[in-house]
């Protein structure tokens, strides 16, 4: 049986390659044999974090500054002579000056404008510094990272939620600009993400956080060659968390 995923010379460029996310999607990339421009905001950090993964080179880039995301990209370019697959996975999602949950109406103007500029600026800098790219080609997969907070909302985080709902109908549109030229659009929506071994939740159906691994392995088979036919979608990883009430009756 053909194996689903598989990728032929490709290279990836990943954002938020130091992160959770974005250390597993960088381990499981290379061991599908793909090439990887890693970037994120600290080249030192990004190499200690992915030391001893062949095949991967690092850049430092700000996803908020359009001029430094062309010039990684534009370096990336030179120095691999292609970018064939582009992973938006660089966001955040804490409050700088709050401990938590924090109402709208009590939400500083300069911290609901920084999430957007990462979370949905950022994803639309890099999407317009890699698609002249892609389309000159005639081949890309577009992989954005949102969540399941764009899709049900998040209380306490009325700036992450309308980001990452952003990046839902941003990739959606994009999927219809470019898919008549080889190029696919999708987004992958984590739910609770453990860093390191999952723990166990009662807010969940499947009972316990998801892990990066599971995160990765979902971006990846979106970002294979053999998914050419689908584009356009939200694939929610997050344990049956937006099913409905987990304490409903269990039969």
């Amino acid at each position: 049986m053909t194996n689903i995923c598989t990728f032929s010379n490709r290279v990836a460029f990943v954002t938020g390659a130091a992160g959770n996310i974005g250390v597993a999607l960088c381990r499981l990339l290379a061991a599908h044999g793909v090439a990887i421009a890693a970037a994120d905001l600290s080249k030192d950090i990004l190499e200690e974090r992915l030391a001893g993964i062949k095949g991967i080179r690092a850049y430092k880039v700000d996803v908020r500054d359009p001029e430094s995301v062309k010039t990684a990209v534009d370096s990336a370019i030179k120095d691999f002579g292609h970018i064939d697959i582009l992973f938006c996975n660089a966001g955040v999602w804490n409050h700088t000056d709050v401990k938590g949950v924090q109402r709208f109406e009590q939400m500083d103007y300069g911290q609901w404008t920084n999430l957007l500029r990462i979370n949905l600026d950022g994803t639309m800098n890099c999407c317009q510094a890699v698609l002249p790219h892609m389309i000159a080609n005639g081949y890309g997969r577009i992989v954005n990272t949102a969540s399941i907070s764009g899709e049900v909302g998040l209380p306490g985080y009325a700036d992450y939620a309308a980001a990452k709902a952003g990046v839902l109908m941003f990739s959606k549109t994009l999927a219809m600009e470019n898919a008549s030229k080889g190029i696919t659009v999708n987004c992958v929506s984590p739910g609770m993400v453990a860093v390191g071994e999952p723990q166990p939740t009662d807010t969940t159906w499947i009972g316990r956080r998801g892990s990066a691994d599971e995160m990765a392995r979902a971006m990846v088979f979106l970002a294979a060659d053999e998914s050419g036919f689908i584009t356009g979608i939200d694939l929610p990883v997050e344990g049956g968390r937006t099913l409905g009430p987990v304490n409903a009756a269990k039969l």
